[in-house]
Formats: C-alpha cells, sequence, structure tokens
C-alpha cells in the first residue's frame, strides 16, 4: 500500500463573498479543513481584501469516498494528474458544486461561478497512490494508469472510449 500524500486544501475568499459559507463548502468535501481565521461578514461598502485560506495536513478520505459515491473515480484519476510535476500536483474543485456536498473538477482555464478550491498533493509515491486510490473493478476489464492513452487530453475534452456505432476505440491487452 503506497502512502498517502500531503494534502493542502486552499481557497480564497474574495471581498464580496460570506468567509464562512466558504469554509463550509470546503469542510463539506475536506471535513478536516480547519482555518485560524474566517473573515468577518461586513456591510455595505465591504472594505476587506480577499483572504486566502489555507489548511495543511488534510484527509483525503471523505473525498475519495466521494469520488467514489458520484462514480468518477476515472475523471478523478485524470484531473487530479493534470498538472502532475515530480511528487506533487494541483487541482482544482467548484466552490459552488462542494456547497452541495459534490465535487466537481475545474480546468484551470475555466472561469467558475462561487470560487475554487485548490488542492495540492505530494508524496514521493504519488501516481501509485492516485491509481490506488482511484480504483474500481472497471479498471480489471479496462485497465488506466495517468497520462494512458484513454485520459481526457489537458483542456478537459474527453477521450472518446467507444466510435458512434459502440466499438471500443482502444486495445486491451489479453
Amino acid at each position: 500500500m503506497t502512502r498517502t500524500p500531503l494534502v493542502t486544501v486552499s481557497t480564497r475568499v474574495m471581498s464580496h463573498e460570506i468567509g464562512q459559507r466558504c469554509v463550509d463548502a470546503v469542510q463539506k468535501i475536506f471535513p478536516d479543513f480547519l482555518v485560524d481565521v474566517i473573515p468577518a461578514e461586513d456591510e455595505f461598502p465591504v472594505k476587506r481584501d480577499e483572504v486566502e485560506l489555507v489548511s495543511e495536513g488534510v484527509s483525503p478520505e471523505h473525498f475519495l469516498e466521494l469520488l467514489g459515491k458520484q462514480r468518477i473515480l476515472d475523471t478523478a484519476l485524470d484531473a487530479m494528474s493534470l498538472n502532475i510535476h515530480g511528487d506533487s500536483t494541483t487541482f482544482l474543485i467548484s466552490r459552488q458544486a462542494a456547497l452541495s456536498g459534490k465535487v466537481a473538477f475545474v480546468l484551470e482555464t475555466e472561469q467558475t461561478v462561487g470560487g475554487v478550491i485548490q488542492v495540492s498533493l505530494q508524496s514521493e509515491d504519488l501516481i501509485d497512490w492516485m491509481q490506488e486510490a482511484t480504483w474500481h473493478p472497471g479498471r480489471t476489464d479496462i485497465p488506466r494508469s495517468v497520462g494512458d492513452d484513454l485520459s481526457m487530453y489537458s483542456d478537459g475534452a474527453v477521450s472518446e472510449w467507444f466510435d458512434h456505432k459502440g466499438r471500443a476505440t482502444f486495445q486491451t491487452e489479453d
């Protein structure tokens, strides 16, 4: 079994946002996301600047459970590995979706309503951990790995697994 990576979770609270709602959204995905100070709700006109909230050493367990429940483990493997560099990776998830207890990955080039949650993972065996953490029984028939031919493209476009007649567009090792 590979070692769980160091997980750092952060979100930026803009001056017009309610700090507690932003924290609540993150905690629906990462329940042990803890910060020292939550920006206070201000009266109009708001005079505070944006604030970055960061928590290091967060458990990925609930996040991984949600990925399984939503049946997006292959998407998660692809999204989490898009920005992998050596022993670390960073990816974004929608804070608006998180408020509903859902995980929705956001590309760095996308503008999203409701802000984003940035997740950084660091481990010497990160690739192995991501593949194990997102494993599901379907991988017995269609094996997946980081950066394989079935991965989504860097712009988020899907890699088609089947043509319009339902025939597989990939080769499995038999």
